[in-house]
């Protein structure tokens, strides 16, 4: 009897949580297939929030924000913990803080961007104008709060560039699996990027997959350009 309580009441937590996720992304800006949002999740305007494809919020997200907006590329993933705030008050003389906040006086706005394959790592604080482009990785317990470069990890608070995801050669395989030959960033881009940023840095990538995370990848082609042959 007991197995069979535990049973339905398992089955009524799994629906329940599925019809609050789909009223959560109906009063989204916007929201591609096969977003998953974690629960607890706190947004305090949705309609400001545009996922894309195939990304995912994990729990204990809290989104804070008044006129900007949140956009996620596919693939990208907000990990746990994460705070993204696109509303900054600027001190102002005359006005208190409670004012500046509650009311939203004198508001400094910028979007929060991810583009494709990002990821913030746990703990991670997006500040106004905070821009994580394609490939990068924000580091657990950062803080970002201007525009990071593709490709690169960053870390601490403010974040700074402390390694690439990949070498310029990774990338370049990277690449031809997540997107068509139009999509890719060419080898004369990277050369710019590497050049700028990542001399002397590390590349904290791996090239190698087990057989069983290549099966894993297979099972799921459907979600990227083309997985391993």
């Amino acid at each position: 009897m007991k197995k069979i309580v535990l049973s339905c009441a398992s089955f009524v937590l799994k629906v329940f949580r599925n019809f609050k996720l789909l009223v959560i992304k109906s009063r989204l800006g916007g929201c591609g297939k096969d977003v998953v949002i974690a629960f607890p999740c706190k947004l305090s305007k949705p309609q400001n929030v545009f996922l894309s494809d195939y990304t995912l919020i994990q729990p204990n997200t809290t989104f804070i924000m008044n006129n900007g907006c949140v956009r996620v590329g596919k693939w990208s993933v907000i990990a746990s913990n994460c705070t993204l705030i696109t509303d900054n008050h600027i001190p102002s003389v005359g006005v208190n803080h409670r004012m500046l906040g509650r009311y939203h006086i004198n508001d400094k706005v910028k979007d929060i961007i991810l583009e494709e394959d990002c990821w913030a790592g746990a703990g991670v604080t997006l500040m106004s104008g905070a821009i994580l482009r394609r490939g990068s990785i924000a580091a657990a317990g950062a803080l970002v709060n201007k525009e990071v470069p593709p490709y690169a990890v960053v870390a601490g608070v403010p974040a700074k560039i402390i390694a690439s995801v990949f070498s310029l050669e990774q990338i370049l395989e990277h690449e031809s699996y997540l997107y068509p030959e139009q999509e890719r960033m060419s080898k004369e881009e990277l050369s710019v990027l590497f050049e700028k940023y990542y001399v002397g840095k590390k590349a904290i990538g791996a090239s190698y997959l087990s057989q069983e995370s290549i099966n894993e990848t297979k099972r799921h082609a459907s979600m990227q350009f083309k997985v391993f042959s």
